[in-house]
């Protein structure tokens, strides 16, 4: 199974630019905005806001070992959008919720099934507070966060801090998390950092083989 991680921050909180220290060959980032990632680099990416589409890319990705996708909200944006309003309109709008509710889930699901052990997925969002200031992925409706629980359906979950003057991650302390003894409560906001944390605590395949290391030095 490939390992979800969900890293969640609001605009400017430094959730793009932790993808900085990553070298080309060693993460694909899929946008579902096109826009120019917040740091000088070669990376490689795609991008669409297609749901079906991004859904196909990250299955049939076999070629790196981390994947990002980013903002993977505005895939939901797009299809309360589509099946709201246009030629895909559905009739009952409840139906609208529960049909995105069963993309993601599937979506989500289809990542833990897909038996590549030693692959890391990063699905980055926006957050939102509820009136009682709890926080939670920014999503259309309740359905996703009320009964998918959409942050129950990963081991990691990550929040993008900023000051203004330092970028960090908050890896523990409700709703975010991560396994004890992985990660400090709060680090810089390194994604690669991460990466190789939650490799080294899994037993899993560094985000390169040695040998591919040893042949670029």
């Amino acid at each position: 199974m490939s390992v979800p991680v969900l890293i969640m921050g609001e605009p400017g909180s430094g959730k793009s630019s932790s993808m900085r220290n990553f070298e080309r060959d060693e993460l694909h980032v899929i946008q579902t905005i096109r826009k120019p990632l917040p740091f000088k680099n070669n990376l490689k990416t795609a991008a669409s806001r297609n749901f079906d589409t991004v859904t196909k890319w990250v299955m049939n990705d076999k070629d790196c070992r981390a994947l990002v996708v980013d903002d993977f909200g505005y895939l939901i944006t797009d299809l309360y959008m589509r099946y709201s309003y246009g030629a895909e309109k559905m009739r009952d709008q409840y139906e609208v919720y529960k049909c995105i509710a069963n993309k993601v889930y599937m979506f989500i699901t289809g990542i833990m099934d897909d038996g590549n052990d030693d692959r890391v997925v990063y699905i980055m969002m926006h957050l939102e507070r509820d009136n009682m200031g709890n926080v939670e992925p920014a999503t259309i409706g309740k359905l996703l966060n009320e009964k998918v629980k959409l942050i129950g359906m990963f081991t990691i979950a990550l929040m993008s801090l900023s000051n203004g003057e330092s970028y960090e991650f908050m890896t523990n302390g409700q709703p975010f998390k991560s396994p004890p003894g992985m990660l400090p409560l709060q680090m810089d906001n390194d994604l690669k950092a991460v990466d190789t944390a939650l490799r080294e605590y899994w037993g899993m395949k560094p985000i390169k083989d040695e040998q591919e290391t040893k042949g670029t030095e």
